[in-house]
């Protein structure tokens, strides 16, 4: 009986003892508004960071609403990394107001170098409307710029450091990184030379293909939806303008997205002979990364536009 009493003594510490804690850091939170640049997180801390995205599936970013959960993880997290330019239109608030209490907030855009949205610059009621009640002025300019690699391997650049102050010991990954996007923007590069000049024709959902089109050359002849968030409403006078100056430039085909009106881009097509075809411009590949996203949207404009899948006479070669 004597050795029984020790022995549930030791039971009992061992059961009422603290857990060991693992060695080493705890990893970064970081809350990442977009499945591209949760990707891109992803790529460069891996392990090092618990990586939140919260606009997944496939949901248009210029809609999108948070919940309070969402609310909850931006205000708890460690590090926020947002788009900016408001693409992620229904969270401004939400990051302004983590942005005060102290959430250390990395926009995107603030490390590109911007183009404007098309069209005249704004009168100075627009810039006042893109004012808030507390007199925050919202940078005004075209905010998918994820969709040009080199602009990509800029936010990359500014990124790495600040995860590098934040604790996560990156090494060479930044460098690696913004190597393997100049690599990726030379080989989209020779995907999309297969596209002859006269074919270099873009009608696009909304206005989200304006890096492509300057990174690789093409011409966008006008949008579905006439401005830079899907949000907006084309007017009647706007689509006959769209019909005209498709059936003017010989454009064959209308890329829409998540956020296209597919009636009116329907209307449009029928309208000109044009077909339609949708692209994923913000929504990763099943499995895949960004990398991956830039490879199928650009072999589905080469497909579109030649007739050729390019991906199909890489297969034919092997």
């Amino acid at each position: 009986m004597k050795t029984l009493l020790p022995l549930a003594l030791v039971a009992s510490l061992l059961v009422s003892a603290p857990a060991v804690a693992e060695d080493g850091p705890e990893p970064l939170s970081v809350v990442v508004t977009t499945e591209v640049l949760g990707s891109v997180v992803d790529q460069l801390a891996g392990d090092l960071a618990d990586v939140t995205v919260l606009m997944s599936g496939g949901v248009d970013p210029h809609s999108w609403q948070p919940s309070a959960r969402d609310s909850q993880g931006i205000f708890e997290a460690d590090l926020i990394v947002a788009n900016g330019l408001d693409l992620e239109e229904g969270l401004a608030s939400v990051l302004e107001q983590a942005e005060a209490d102290g959430v250390p907030v990395f926009r995107a855009a603030d490390h590109v170098q911007l183009r404007a949205s098309a069209g005249a610059e704004p009168d100075p009621q627009s810039a006042a409307e893109n004012e808030d009640e507390a007199g925050h002025e919202h940078a005004v300019g075209d905010p998918h710029f994820w969709l040009d690699p080199l602009a990509m391997r800029d936010v990359v650049v500014a990124l790495a450091p600040i995860l590098v102050e934040a604790g996560v010991e990156l090494g060479d990954r930044g460098e690696t990184f913004a190597v393997a996007l100049e690599a990726l923007d030379t080989e989209l590069a020779a995907t999309l030379a297969a596209v002859p000049a006269e074919l270099r024709r873009l009608v696009t959902g909304h206005g989200a293909l304006g890096y492509f089109a300057d990174r690789y050359g093409f011409e966008i002849v006008g949008t579905v939806v006439p401005g830079l968030s899907s949000a907006d409403e084309p007017s009647a006078r706007e689509i006959a303008a769209l019909i005209e100056d498709i059936n003017a430039s010989g454009a064959t085909a209308v890329f829409t997205d998540v956020g296209t009106p597919q009636p009116v881009a329907r209307a449009v097509a029928d309208e000109t002979g044009a077909r339609i075809v949708e692209l994923q411009v913000a929504q990763l590949p099943a499995g895949g990364s960004y990398q991956d996203l830039l490879r199928e949207l650009s072999r589905q404009v080469v497909a579109a536009l030649t007739g050729t899948d390019p991906e199909a006479d890489v297969e034919a070669t092997d």
